[in-house]
Protein backbone atom coordinates (compact mmCIF):
# COMPACT_ATOMS: atom_id res chain seq x y z
CA UNK A 1 0.00 0.00 0.00
CA UNK A 2 3.00 2.54 0.61
CA UNK A 3 4.18 2.38 -3.17
CA UNK A 4 1.07 4.34 -3.77
CA UNK A 5 -0.23 5.91 -0.71
CA UNK A 6 -0.64 9.17 -2.48
CA UNK A 7 -2.63 8.31 -5.25
CA UNK A 8 -4.71 5.53 -3.12
CA UNK A 9 -5.67 8.37 -0.68
CA UNK A 10 -6.73 11.21 -3.56
CA UNK A 11 -8.39 8.73 -5.47
CA UNK A 12 -10.58 7.66 -1.90
CA UNK A 13 -11.28 11.16 -0.94
CA UNK A 14 -12.76 12.52 -4.68
CA UNK A 15 -15.08 9.05 -4.53
CA UNK A 16 -15.60 9.83 -0.54
CA UNK A 17 -16.79 13.87 -1.54
CA UNK A 18 -18.63 12.53 -4.57
CA UNK A 19 -20.71 10.07 -2.91
CA UNK A 20 -21.44 12.41 0.05
CA UNK A 21 -22.93 14.96 -2.47
CA UNK A 22 -25.01 12.40 -3.92
CA UNK A 23 -26.28 10.91 -1.01
CA UNK A 24 -27.08 14.42 0.55
CA UNK A 25 -29.50 15.37 -2.19
CA UNK A 26 -32.93 14.55 -1.19
CA UNK A 27 -34.58 17.29 -2.71
CA UNK A 28 -35.79 14.90 -5.84
CA UNK A 29 -37.74 12.45 -3.16
CA UNK A 30 -40.19 15.44 -2.30
CA UNK A 31 -40.48 16.26 -5.60
CA UNK A 32 -41.30 12.72 -6.56
CA UNK A 33 -43.76 11.71 -3.89
CA UNK A 34 -45.61 15.39 -5.38
CA UNK A 35 -45.57 13.57 -8.67
CA UNK A 36 -46.71 10.31 -7.82
CA UNK A 37 -49.57 11.70 -5.26
CA UNK A 38 -50.91 13.95 -8.86
CA UNK A 39 -50.65 10.77 -11.12
CA UNK A 40 -52.58 8.83 -8.72
CA UNK A 41 -55.68 10.85 -8.22
CA UNK A 42 -55.41 10.99 -12.24
CA UNK A 43 -54.34 13.37 -15.04
CA UNK A 44 -53.86 13.31 -19.15
CA UNK A 45 -52.67 14.64 -21.70
CA UNK A 46 -48.45 16.23 -22.25
CA UNK A 47 -48.38 17.33 -18.79
CA UNK A 48 -49.17 13.36 -17.67
CA UNK A 49 -46.55 12.24 -20.10
CA UNK A 50 -44.15 14.91 -19.14
CA UNK A 51 -44.76 14.12 -15.29
CA UNK A 52 -44.66 10.13 -15.75
CA UNK A 53 -41.13 10.66 -17.56
CA UNK A 54 -39.73 12.69 -14.56
CA UNK A 55 -41.02 10.30 -12.13
CA UNK A 56 -38.74 7.70 -13.84
CA UNK A 57 -35.71 9.85 -13.95
CA UNK A 58 -36.51 10.52 -10.09
CA UNK A 59 -37.04 6.89 -9.38
CA UNK A 60 -33.30 6.34 -10.92
CA UNK A 61 -31.92 9.08 -8.85
CA UNK A 62 -33.37 7.29 -5.89
CA UNK A 63 -31.93 4.11 -6.24
CA UNK A 64 -28.71 6.07 -7.23
CA UNK A 65 -28.68 7.75 -4.01
CA UNK A 66 -29.84 4.46 -1.91
CA UNK A 67 -26.46 2.87 -3.66
CA UNK A 68 -24.01 6.02 -3.16
CA UNK A 69 -25.02 5.65 0.93
CA UNK A 70 -24.14 1.96 0.59
CA UNK A 71 -20.62 2.92 -1.59
CA UNK A 72 -20.24 5.78 1.47
CA UNK A 73 -19.97 3.54 4.34
CA UNK A 74 -17.25 1.01 2.44
CA UNK A 75 -15.20 3.82 1.46
CA UNK A 76 -15.27 5.62 4.80
CA UNK A 77 -14.02 2.47 6.00
CA UNK A 78 -11.46 2.20 3.01
CA UNK A 79 -10.42 5.68 3.94
CA UNK A 80 -9.71 5.11 7.63
CA UNK A 81 -8.02 1.38 7.19
CA UNK A 82 -5.70 3.29 4.75
CA UNK A 83 -5.21 6.19 7.42
CA UNK A 84 -4.48 3.29 10.13
CA UNK A 85 -1.86 2.49 8.07
CA UNK A 86 -0.27 6.02 6.83
CA UNK A 87 2.66 5.91 5.21
CA UNK A 88 2.29 8.87 2.88
CA UNK A 89 4.93 8.74 0.02
CA UNK A 90 7.84 11.76 0.21
CA UNK A 91 10.43 13.53 -1.21
CA UNK A 92 13.85 14.00 1.39
CA UNK A 93 13.66 16.74 4.13
CA UNK A 94 14.38 20.31 3.05
CA UNK A 95 14.61 23.13 5.94
CA UNK A 96 12.47 21.24 8.01
CA UNK A 97 9.55 20.13 5.19
CA UNK A 98 9.43 17.18 3.59
CA UNK A 99 7.34 17.95 0.27
CA UNK A 100 5.94 14.89 -1.58
CA UNK A 101 7.93 12.44 -3.64
CA UNK A 102 8.07 13.95 -7.10
CA UNK A 103 7.74 10.03 -8.42
CA UNK A 104 4.04 9.90 -6.86
CA UNK A 105 0.89 12.41 -6.67
CA UNK A 106 1.34 15.17 -3.97
CA UNK A 107 -1.90 14.25 -1.35
CA UNK A 108 -4.60 16.83 -1.98
CA UNK A 109 -7.07 18.93 -0.36
CA UNK A 110 -9.84 16.47 -0.24
CA UNK A 111 -8.33 13.79 1.54
CA UNK A 112 -7.41 15.83 4.70
CA UNK A 113 -11.02 17.13 4.10
CA UNK A 114 -12.08 14.21 4.47
CA UNK A 115 -10.02 12.64 7.26
CA UNK A 116 -11.54 15.34 9.49
CA UNK A 117 -15.06 15.06 8.46
CA UNK A 118 -14.91 11.57 9.61
CA UNK A 119 -13.11 12.28 12.74
CA UNK A 120 -15.01 15.77 14.20
CA UNK A 121 -17.61 16.47 11.20
CA UNK A 122 -15.80 19.36 10.72
CA UNK A 123 -13.17 19.69 7.23
CA UNK A 124 -10.23 21.43 6.69
CA UNK A 125 -8.19 21.47 3.48
CA UNK A 126 -5.56 20.80 6.19
CA UNK A 127 -4.03 19.31 9.54
CA UNK A 128 -2.68 21.57 11.85
CA UNK A 129 -0.52 20.24 15.03
CA UNK A 130 1.65 22.49 17.25
CA UNK A 131 4.23 20.44 16.05
CA UNK A 132 3.75 19.72 12.14
CA UNK A 133 1.39 20.77 9.96
CA UNK A 134 -0.22 18.52 6.53
CA UNK A 135 -1.01 20.15 3.46
CA UNK A 136 -1.55 19.55 -0.19
CA UNK A 137 2.40 20.93 0.14
CA UNK A 138 3.69 18.26 2.06
CA UNK A 139 4.61 17.98 5.62
CA UNK A 140 6.24 20.90 7.35
CA UNK A 141 7.70 20.05 10.85
CA UNK A 142 8.62 22.60 13.91
CA UNK A 143 12.08 20.72 15.07
CA UNK A 144 13.24 21.67 18.33
CA UNK A 145 16.28 20.77 20.59
CA UNK A 146 13.85 17.97 22.34
CA UNK A 147 12.86 16.72 19.26
CA UNK A 148 14.09 15.99 15.63
CA UNK A 149 12.17 16.44 12.50
CA UNK A 150 11.68 12.41 12.10
CA UNK A 151 10.57 12.50 15.65
CA UNK A 152 7.87 14.75 15.11
CA UNK A 153 6.70 13.25 11.79
CA UNK A 154 6.73 9.98 13.46
CA UNK A 155 4.41 11.34 16.09
CA UNK A 156 1.76 13.17 14.40
CA UNK A 157 1.58 9.90 12.11
CA UNK A 158 0.74 8.29 15.14
CA UNK A 159 -1.59 10.28 15.98
CA UNK A 160 -3.55 9.84 12.72
CA UNK A 161 -3.07 6.34 12.46
CA UNK A 162 -4.64 5.57 16.37
CA UNK A 163 -7.65 7.84 15.59
CA UNK A 164 -8.55 5.75 12.72
CA UNK A 165 -8.27 2.49 14.60
CA UNK A 166 -10.26 4.48 17.00
CA UNK A 167 -13.00 4.78 14.81
CA UNK A 168 -12.67 1.42 13.29
CA UNK A 169 -13.02 0.06 16.60
CA UNK A 170 -9.57 -1.40 16.50
CA UNK A 171 -7.22 -1.51 19.35
CA UNK A 172 -5.93 1.82 20.00
CA UNK A 173 -4.24 3.85 22.21
CA UNK A 174 -7.23 6.59 22.61
CA UNK A 175 -9.84 4.55 23.54
CA UNK A 176 -7.58 4.14 27.59
CA UNK A 177 -7.01 7.95 27.21
CA UNK A 178 -10.68 9.18 26.82
CA UNK A 179 -11.56 5.73 29.96
CA UNK A 180 -9.21 7.76 31.90
CA UNK A 181 -10.05 11.23 31.17
CA UNK A 182 -13.68 10.28 31.78
CA UNK A 183 -13.07 8.63 35.51
CA UNK A 184 -10.66 11.35 36.45
CA UNK A 185 -12.71 14.00 37.50
CA UNK A 186 -10.01 17.13 37.66
CA UNK A 187 -7.90 15.99 34.99
CA UNK A 188 -11.06 16.19 33.00
CA UNK A 189 -11.53 19.93 34.65
CA UNK A 190 -7.54 20.38 34.48
CA UNK A 191 -7.16 19.76 30.65
CA UNK A 192 -10.86 21.30 29.19
CA UNK A 193 -9.63 24.44 31.40
CA UNK A 194 -6.24 24.83 28.91
CA UNK A 195 -8.00 23.95 26.16
CA UNK A 196 -10.57 26.63 26.90
CA UNK A 197 -7.71 29.12 27.69
CA UNK A 198 -5.81 28.43 24.28
CA UNK A 199 -2.29 29.36 26.09
CA UNK A 200 -0.11 28.16 28.69
CA UNK A 201 -1.49 28.42 32.25
CA UNK A 202 0.34 27.58 35.52
CA UNK A 203 -1.57 26.35 38.53
CA UNK A 204 -2.60 29.64 40.09
CA UNK A 205 -4.49 30.51 36.73
CA UNK A 206 -6.22 26.72 36.41
CA UNK A 207 -7.26 27.01 39.91
CA UNK A 208 -8.74 30.31 39.28
CA UNK A 209 -10.53 29.70 35.94
CA UNK A 210 -11.85 26.44 37.45
CA UNK A 211 -13.13 27.91 40.79
CA UNK A 212 -14.94 30.70 39.06
CA UNK A 213 -16.32 28.37 35.40
CA UNK A 214 -16.87 25.21 37.93
CA UNK A 215 -18.71 27.00 40.56
CA UNK A 216 -21.55 24.30 41.23
CA UNK A 217 -18.59 21.38 41.64
CA UNK A 218 -16.20 23.65 43.85
CA UNK A 219 -19.30 23.87 46.43
CA UNK A 220 -19.74 20.00 46.92
CA UNK A 221 -15.72 20.13 47.55
CA UNK A 222 -13.82 21.84 50.13
CA UNK A 223 -11.48 24.47 48.17
CA UNK A 224 -8.33 22.93 49.89
CA UNK A 225 -9.14 19.84 48.81
CA UNK A 226 -10.23 20.87 45.35
CA UNK A 227 -7.14 22.53 45.02
CA UNK A 228 -5.11 19.70 45.87
CA UNK A 229 -6.90 17.33 43.31
CA UNK A 230 -6.15 20.53 40.91
CA UNK A 231 -2.45 19.89 41.19
CA UNK A 232 -2.94 16.00 41.49
CA UNK A 233 -5.34 16.18 38.09
CA UNK A 234 -2.04 18.18 36.59
CA UNK A 235 0.29 15.79 37.55
CA UNK A 236 -1.78 12.36 36.14
CA UNK A 237 -1.94 14.69 32.91
CA UNK A 238 1.92 14.32 32.45
CA UNK A 239 2.16 10.81 34.25
CA UNK A 240 2.99 8.03 31.67
CA UNK A 241 -0.42 5.90 32.42
CA UNK A 242 -1.39 7.78 28.56
CA UNK A 243 0.99 5.92 26.63
CA UNK A 244 1.90 10.09 25.14
CA UNK A 245 1.93 13.25 26.76
CA UNK A 246 -1.37 14.78 27.50
CA UNK A 247 0.02 18.17 28.64
CA UNK A 248 3.82 19.83 28.54
CA UNK A 249 5.36 22.16 31.52
CA UNK A 250 7.00 24.97 29.99
CA UNK A 251 9.01 26.99 33.00
CA UNK A 252 6.03 26.70 35.56
CA UNK A 253 3.25 26.99 33.00
CA UNK A 254 0.67 24.19 31.19
CA UNK A 255 0.00 23.48 27.74
CA UNK A 256 -1.69 20.44 26.35
CA UNK A 257 0.40 18.35 23.48
CA UNK A 258 -1.01 17.44 20.04
CA UNK A 259 -2.04 14.32 21.47
CA UNK A 260 -4.16 15.75 24.53
CA UNK A 261 -6.04 17.88 22.28
CA UNK A 262 -6.69 15.04 19.53
CA UNK A 263 -7.46 13.07 22.36
CA UNK A 264 -10.29 15.57 23.60
CA UNK A 265 -11.85 16.38 20.27
CA UNK A 266 -11.96 12.79 19.82
CA UNK A 267 -13.58 11.41 22.76
CA UNK A 268 -15.92 14.34 22.21
CA UNK A 269 -16.86 13.80 18.53
CA UNK A 270 -17.62 10.28 20.09
CA UNK A 271 -19.84 11.21 22.91
CA UNK A 272 -22.07 13.72 20.26
CA UNK A 273 -22.46 11.15 17.39
CA UNK A 274 -23.82 8.44 19.87
CA UNK A 275 -25.85 11.35 21.90
CA UNK A 276 -27.07 11.85 17.81
CA UNK A 277 -27.68 8.34 17.86
CA UNK A 278 -29.74 8.32 20.81
CA UNK A 279 -27.32 5.75 22.61
CA UNK A 280 -27.91 5.53 26.38
CA UNK A 281 -24.81 5.46 28.72
CA UNK A 282 -21.18 5.26 26.96
CA UNK A 283 -18.64 2.69 28.08
CA UNK A 284 -16.09 4.42 30.14
CA UNK A 285 -17.81 6.72 31.25
CA UNK A 286 -17.78 7.27 34.88
CA UNK A 287 -20.41 5.95 36.87
CA UNK A 288 -20.81 8.90 39.03
CA UNK A 289 -23.97 10.97 37.77
CA UNK A 290 -22.33 14.11 38.72
CA UNK A 291 -19.55 13.79 35.95
CA UNK A 292 -21.82 12.55 33.81
CA UNK A 293 -23.64 15.59 33.98
CA UNK A 294 -20.53 17.58 33.90
CA UNK A 295 -19.38 16.38 30.51
CA UNK A 296 -22.77 16.69 28.98
CA UNK A 297 -22.86 20.11 30.15
CA UNK A 298 -19.59 21.18 28.51
CA UNK A 299 -20.41 19.31 25.24
CA UNK A 300 -23.30 20.98 24.86
CA UNK A 301 -21.75 24.74 25.31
Amino acid sequence: MAERFNEKANTLAQEYWRLKEIAANTASSNRLVEIERLLEKGIGGKLKDQLEAEAKQLRKEEADRGGASLRLSEVKKELLELTADLAPNLDLIEDNFFPYDSDHEPIGEQFFAALTDLFFGAPTPSIPFKVATLSKEGIRVNATAESSSLEILSYIIMILQESAKKRLGMQNTIDNCCALLRQNDFAFIVLKTLLNAGKRLGVKEIREISHREDKAYTELVRSDLYDKELINGVAFLMSAEWGYSMIKEYDGKYEPTDFGEWVWRICNAELSREEGAGKGRRTGVSNSSLHLQKILTFLRK
